[in-house]
């Protein structure tokens, strides 16, 4: 089975992000600066998660390199246009070339994508079930920040992988390219619980950084329970510190009731795989929930110390 390694080989990072910014260059060449500062990360191939349908198509027999090259550099512009619209999401802002750059990189991916021969109808009415469910997600989380003392419904946490609807659409790409379309549904499905559980873990580790944003996350939102009643006269981010919410998430058992949900949601994952041959896929939620398993009995061991989940 192809690892995502092999996969980064077969379509070198260096070769996708030059192929993004060439494509913004030569339609926009006033970007050229604005695209080629940006730092790597915006590309998405710092994310093994970004080389999953490569390394996927390459389980199913797919050996053209030079199509599994245009699917790299069309999602990597699906990406740049997604990180951008996140940052303007989550704090207001944007950079006027950036957002320029934005607008960019979504008008390229849609071109690009509609160009990879599985079909530009399919790949469009695709694109717009993936929003319209990322929509949804965003302002779920929305709702939440600016209602923090409302908590999360049991619903809410097992559709946080909603977000990353857009990028499962490289999957649904790679699957019509390969034949296995009789397999989308399942797939799809569990590609959102898989990232469902992975936005457990990472909202667990990044808790200090989404406070300092005035991000309430779910783990956030266990923590700010368990420290009592607020005080109704000052909002939840001047009265609180992320250590704070991070002592009372870790005292309370939250910590380990958060990475049991991951796991559930990763068993969930697990079993809607049962029904496709996506092996890496499966590879990475058994990754990930060995992962998580190890995470939960430190927590059970020692769940006063924070050190140990990072």
């Amino acid at each position: 089975m192809p690892s995502l390694t092999e996969a980064r080989s077969a379509v070198p990072w260096e070769t996708v992000v030059e192929r993004v910014c060439t494509e913004v260059v030569q339609a926009v060449p006033s970007l050229e600066t604005t695209v080629r500062e940006l730092p790597r990360k915006v590309f998405g191939l710092d994310s093994g998660f970004f080389y999953m349908p490569i390394a996927q198509a390459m389980e199913w027999g797919e050996k053209h390199a030079d199509w599994l090259e245009e699917v790299a550099a069309t999602f990597g512009l699906g990406h740049l246009y997604y990180v951008l619209h996140d940052q303007l999401v989550d704090r207001g802002r944007l950079a006027p070339r950036q957002a320029v750059l934005m607008d960019t990189a979504l008008a390229l991916y849609l071109r690009c994508g509609a160009q990879l021969g599985t079909g530009s109808e399919h790949f469009l009415l695709c694109h717009g079930t993936g929003t319209a469910v990322y929509a949804e997600a965003l302002l779920r989380d929305i709702a939440h920040n600016e209602q923090p003392e409302q908590g999360y419904r049991a619903d809410d946490v097992f559709r946080l992988g909603e977000k990353a609807a857009p990028g499962i659409l490289a999957l649904v790409v790679v699957a019509k390219r390969c034949r296995r379309t009789t397999d989308t549904t399942d797939l799809s499905r569990a590609v959102i619980d898989l990232c469902s559980g992975l936005q457990l873990l990472d909202d667990l580790q990044d808790l200090r950084e989404d406070w300092s944003h005035g991000n309430v996350t779910f783990p956030a939102s266990l923590g700010i329970k368990a420290l009592g009643p607020a005080d109704a006269s000052s909002p939840i981010f001047d009265s609180c510190t992320a250590d704070d919410v991070l002592d009372a998430l870790y005292l309370s058992g939250g910590a380990a009731n958060v990475l049991r949900l991951a796991l559930r949601c990763l068993e969930r994952a697990r079993a809607s795989l049962s029904r496709t041959d996506a092996g890496v896929v499966l590879s990475l939620v058994n990754m990930w929930a060995e992962r998580a398993a190890m995470q939960l009995a430190r927590a059970d061991e020692r769940p006063v110390v924070r050190a140990d989940l990072g």
